[in-house]
């Protein structure tokens, strides 16, 4: 029971910050008009590129922040304004912001590897928890890989989602996750300002 317990404080966490539901919304919003195969192309790079930034977050993260001066506050102010500029434009056109064939080939990288999974949260708390022993670290390597294969499962069957919803639905749901998006941003930003102690 111990081992579990241990286990589930730290996958939760990451489970509830990396957010695959949430992700999976976002994803049948912004990907939904691609085809099968491009969907599984955007689905494997956004797992893999978020498992690669998040890995190397948690082994070095504290070194990498150091050396180049940045500090979480100021991820969580970068990934907003990415986050704020794309669910702004969800919501003008009803559509994800570029569908053309060569945007949706890093659309995988940006934003679904970062800042939608392996954003400034899922980041800052890979690096708190790699601060504990061994076990903890263990647990938090594995619970990272365990998050983004529930990820992928999503995203791989959202094409059975997109089979039940049509055009018009599709654009609704759309500038409906813009909102949604647009609010993600202004709270990265109002997690920052707390964070500095401008706002309490």
């Amino acid at each position: 029971m111990t081992f579990i317990a241990d286990f589930l404080k730290v996958f939760m966490p990451l489970l509830v910050v990396i957010d695959p539901f949430g992700s999976l919304a976002i994803f049948v919003g912004m990907a939904g008009s691609f085809n099968r195969d491009t969907r599984r192309t955007i689905s494997k790079d956004a797992v893999l590129y978020a498992g690669i930034i998040i890995i190397l977050f948690a082994l070095a993260g504290g070194i990498i922040i150091q050396f180049f001066g940045i500090s979480i506050e100021a991820l969580e102010i970068a990934g907003g304004i990415i986050l704020l500029l794309m669910g702004i434009e969800m919501v003008r056109q009803g559509a994800k912001p570029d569908t053309s064939v060569e945007s949706s080939k890093n659309m995988g990288i940006v934003p679904f590897a970062t800042p939608l999974l392996a954003g400034p949260g899922a980041i800052s708390l890979v690096i708190i928890l790699m601060k504990g022993d061994l076990m903890t670290k263990i647990l938090t390597l594995v619970s990272v890989l365990l998050v983004l294969a529930i990820v992928y499962f999503f995203f791989i069957y959202s094409s059975k989602i997109l089979s039940v919803l049509g055009d018009k639905i599709m654009t609704a749901i759309t500038r409906i996750f813009g909102l949604l998006v647009a609010g993600f941003a202004i709270q990265y930003f109002l997690d920052a300002l707390i964070a500095l102690s401008v706002i309490k």
